[in-house]
């Protein structure tokens, strides 16, 4: 893996609120290397040190992306989703912004039968072969 420069500017990350963590009561002792102070009941992040994994992170993203690997981009965070789907949209990639379903990826085959049943529900319903449900018959 090669090393890129990427023009990660830690002025914009303090203005983003990137350094704000979670509260002081939710944390995970394993993230106490990454955390400089706590401040009125939160956690802030060392942000150099931020900024070096978001460095290595990049670097992988474009490794795997210049071997033609594929990427899904989640972001179900109502204020996100229009990003979400712009960068992805943008980028090429698979997304999610609604709603992230449970199993998703563990239980992949079950997900994708689903797909597959509601994909052909659609077609036959675009075309009028769709069979009738018990719900929409008519009283």
């Amino acid at each position: 893996m090669t090393r890129r420069y990427w023009n990660i500017n830690l002025e914009e990350m303090m203005e983003g609120g990137v350094h704000f963590g979670h509260g002081t009561r939710k944390w995970n002792p394993r993230m106490s290397p990454y955390i400089s102070a706590k401040c009125k009941g939160i956690h802030i992040l060392n942000l150099t040190r931020t900024a070096r994994f978001l460095s290595e992170a990049c670097d992988l993203v474009f490794d795997a992306a210049s071997r033609g690997k594929q990427f899904l981009i989640v972001g179900t965070k109502n204020k996100a989703a229009d990003s979400v789907a712009w960068a992805a949209i943008r980028a090429r990639c698979h997304y999610v912004n609604k709603k992230w379903l449970g199993g998703m990826l563990t239980n992949w085959s079950t997900t994708e039968t689903r797909l597959h049943k509601f994909r052909d529900f659609e077609w036959n319903k675009r075309w009028g072969d769709s069979p009738v449900f018990r719900r929409e018959m008519p009283r």
